[in-house]
C-alpha cells in the first residue's frame, strides 16, 4: 500500500468520525490540552515509578543519621557473610550461564540450520521453559531429589540398597540446575533468531574453498552470531543472580546464602535498610560490569551481514546424527517440563507423599486450598487483579512514553526512553528496597498495601510496555496520524481512531508479556507484602515454609492454570500471534521469581 493510499484510508477515517477543519486552538488551550496532560501525567509517572526510587536507593546507601556515610558499602564490602553471599551469586550466575549456552546453542542451531525432527517440541520446550515460575519447578524437584522425603533418592535408598545413586537437590549443582531450566530459553531464542537471519552465502563460500560442515559452524557461523550468543549468556547471567524463589528454596537449606536471601534477611526486624541498599547497588553494579564486558568484546569485532536474495541459509543434513540429537532434545523437554509438572500433579493429587503415592489419590488438597485455606481467594484475586492492572498500566505508559520518544521534538525525550529501561536490569528485590527506601521518606503510608505493589510491578515490567508501544509505533507512517490531525482531529480522537487500532497487535503482546511475570513475581512481593496484599506466589512460599508439601503443590497448579487461561484468553482477543512470537520473550529480563 503506498503512502498516498494511507494518507486516503486516514484522511477516510478521520471524516467517518466526524472530525473536519477547525481553528487552531488558543494558547491557554494548548497548554492544558489533553495531549500535554496526558505526556506530563506519564512523564511524572516514570519519574515516580523509576528515577526518585533509584535516586532515594542511592541515597539510602550512604546518608546515615543526617550525614555523608561510606560504612554500608564498607560492610558490604569487608563482611564475611556478605562477601559469601556475593561469591555464591557470582557462582550462580557463571555456572548458569554457560550451561545454558551448552544447552540452548545446540538447540537453536539444531532447529535453525538441520533437518531434526520435531522442531516444533524444541520451540515449545523452549517457551514452556521460559513461562514456568522458577520458585514451581524448585519445590518439584525438592519432591523429587530432596535428601529424606525425595520420591527418586527414596528409590535409590529403599528399594535399589544405592543410596549413593541419590542427588541432594540441597546444593550449588541442584541451584544451577533448578535456575539453567528457566534461563537457557534466553540462549535458544537469541540465537535461533540470529540463526535464521545469517546471510548463508558466507557458509556456501567456505564449503566451496572446502571447509567441512563442523569447521564452518565453528569458524563462520557461530562468530557471525556472537552477539546474539553473549545476549542471551548475559540475559541468563543477570536473572540467575536475581532469582529469589528457587535460592531461598534450594539455596537457604543447602546454607548457600546469595545477595538477594541476604538482602531479604536484613529486613528481619530491625530492618538494616541502609545495608539493603548498598548490597542492592552491588547488583546494579554487577549486571553494568557485565553488561560492558559484552560490549567491550563486540566493539573489537564486525558481525554486520548483509544478504540478498537467496540468502537464506540451507539446512544441514545431520544424516542419522540428527536421532540422537532429537533424544537429547526430548531429554530436555522431560526435565524441564515433563518431570517438574507430573511431579507437582502427583503430589497434589496424593495423600501422602512417597513411594506409595498413587495409591491414596485425592482431590482434598485442592478443596483444602481453595475453600479452607482463607488466604488463597484473597492471593488470588489479589494477584489477577494486580496482573491485570500492572500490565494495562505498564502499556498504557509504554505508549505515551513511545509516542513522546518518537512523534515529538520535547527536549530530554531521550532521557525518558533511557529511563524507562532501567529497570530492565534491575532484580525484583532491588526495586523493592528501592521503592521501600523512597516511600517510607514520603508522608503517604503504601508499604504493606496493593498500591505499593502495584507500583513495584509497574516500574519494573515498564521497559517492556515501551519496547513493545517503541516497536509498533515505528510501524506505523506517521502521515497517517498528520492527515488526520490536518482535518481537525484532536490528539485524542488521532490516537483513539487511527494510532491505538493500528498498535493493536504489538500492545497485546507486551500486555502479555508483562501479566505473565506479574502473576508469577516473588522478588519484590516477598519484601512489600502484607496480610491484607498477600499475592498467589506469597501464598504458595508462606505454605511450602510452613511444610505443607501437598497443597503448595495443588497451589502451584492453580496458579499454571491461571497463567494458561489468560495466555489462551489473551491471544484470542489480540489475535493468533500474540504471545507466540518466542524472540520476544527475552525482553523480560530481571527475572520473575
Amino acid at each position: 500500500m503506498t503512502q498516498a493510499t494511507l494518507q486516503g484510508a486516514a484522511m477516510g477515517a478521520a471524516r467517518g468520525a466526524g472530525l473536519s477543519r477547525a481553528r487552531p486552538p488558543s494558547a491557554l488551550a494548548r497548554i492544558f490540552s489533553l495531549e500535554r496532560m496526558v505526556m506530563g501525567g506519564a512523564i511524572v509517572a516514570l519519574f515516580l515509578l523509576v528515577v526518585f526510587p533509584l535516586c532515594f536507593l542511592l541515597i539510602g546507601s550512604v546518608w546515615s543519621d543526617g550525614r555523608f556515610t561510606l560504612e554500608f558499602f564498607q560492610e558490604a564490602l569487608s563482611g564475611r557473610l556478605y562477601l559469601q553471599a556475593l561469591l555464591n551469586s557470582l557462582t550462580l550466575g557463571a555456572w548458569t550461564g554457560l550451561f545454558s549456552l551448552l544447552l540452548g546453542l545446540p538447540l537453536a542451531w539444531a532447529v535453525a540450520r538441520t533437518n531434526v525432527p520435531g522442531k516444533g517440541l524444541i520451540t515449545l520446550t523452549a517457551n514452556l521453559s521460559y513461562l514456568s515460575p522458577p520458585f514451581l519447578t524448585a519445590i518439584a524437584f525438592v519432591n523429587l531429589f530432596g535428601p529424606n522425603a525425595g520420591l527418586i533418592n527414596a528409590f535409590f535408598r529403599d528399594v535399589v540398597g544405592a543410596p549413593w545413586l541419590g542427588f541432594n537437590i540441597f546444593s550449588m549443582p541442584g541451584l544451577v540446575l533448578v535456575t539453567v531450566l528457566h534461563t537457557f530459553p534466553y540462549v535458544f531464542l537469541l540465537a535461533s533468531s540470529a540463526l535464521q537471519s545469517v546471510d548463508a552465502s558466507y557458509e556456501e563460500a567456505a564449503q566451496i574453498l572446502g571447509a567441512s560442515k563442523l569447521r564452518t559452524v565453528l569458524t563462520i557461523t557461530t562468530p557471525l552470531v556472537m552477539p546474539a550468543i553473549l545476549s542471551g549468556v548475559l540475559l541468563a547471567f543477570v536473572n540467575a543472580i536475581a532469582l529469589f524463589g528457587s535460592q531461598a528454596i534450594i539455596g537457604l537449606p543447602g546454607r548457600i546464602v546469595t545477595l538477594p536471601t541476604r538482602i531479604y534477611s536484613l529486613f528481619d526486624y530491625p530492618a538494616q535498610y541502609g545495608l539493603a541498599s548498598a548490597l542492592s547497588l552491588l547488583f546494579v553494579a554487577i549486571t553494568i560490569a557485565a553488561l560492558w564486558l559484552q560490549r567491550s568484546y563486540l566493539a573489537k569485532r564486525s558481525f554486520v551481514t548483509l544478504g540478498g536474495k537467496g540468502a537464506r541459509p540451507q539446512l544441514m543434513d545431520l544424516g542419522w546424527i540428527r536421532w540422537p540429537l532429537f533424544a537429547f532434545c526430548c531429554v530436555v523437554f522431560f526435565v524441564s517440563i515433563v518431570l517438574p509438572y507430573a511431579t507437582l500433579i502427583a503430589v497434589s493429587l496424593s495423600s501422602s507423599w512417597g513411594l506409595n503415592f498413587w495409591q491414596g489419590l485425592t482431590l482434598k488438597h485442592y478443596s483444602f486450598v481453595l475453600f479452607d485455606y482463607d488466604v488463597t481467594q484473597r492471593a488470588i484475586l489479589n494477584s489477577l487483579g494486580l496482573a491485570l492492572t500492572a500490565a494495562t498500566v505498564a502499556v498504557f505508559l509504554g505508549a505515551i512514553i513511545g509516542w513522546i520518544d518518537l512523534r515529538t521534538r520535547i527536549p530530554g525525550r531521550k532521557f525518558l526512553d533511557y529511563a524507562s529501561l532501567v529497570p530492565l536490569g534491575l532484580p525484583g528485590i532491588v526495586m523493592a528496597v528501592a521503592l521501600i527506601q523512597f516511600w517510607l521518606s514520603m508522608p503517604i503510608a503504601l508499604y504493606g498495601t496493593l498500591a505499593i505493589l502495584l507500583l513495584a510491578y509497574v516500574g519494573r515490567y515498564i521497559p517492556l510496555g515501551v519496547r513493545a508501544a517503541n516497536t509498533s509505533l515505528r510501524q506505523i507512517d506517521p502521515a497517517l496520524e498528520e492527515s488526520a490531525r490536518i482535518l481537525g482531529a484532536s490528539w485524542g480522537q488521532t490516537l483513539r481512531e487511527i494510532t491505538l487500532p493500528l498498535m493493536r497487535p504489538g500492545l497485546f503482546a507486551g500486555w502479555l508479556l508483562v501479566f505473565v511475570p506479574v502473576i508469577q513475581e516473588l522478588s519484590a512481593s516477598i519484601l512489600l507484602f502484607s496480610s491484607s496484599s498477600m499475592t498467589l506466589a506469597v501464598a504458595i512460599y508462606n505454605l511450602y515454609e510452613t511444610g505443607y508439601t501437598e497443597p503448595v503443590a495443588a497451589l502451584a497448579m492453580l496458579n499454571m492454570t491461571i497463567i494458561v487461561v489468560v495466555i489462551a484468553i489473551a491471544r484470542k482477543i489480540g489475535g493468533g500471534g500474540v504471545g507466540a512470537s518466542p524472540d520476544k520473550a527475552p525482553m523480560t529480563q530481571g527475572g520473575t521469581a
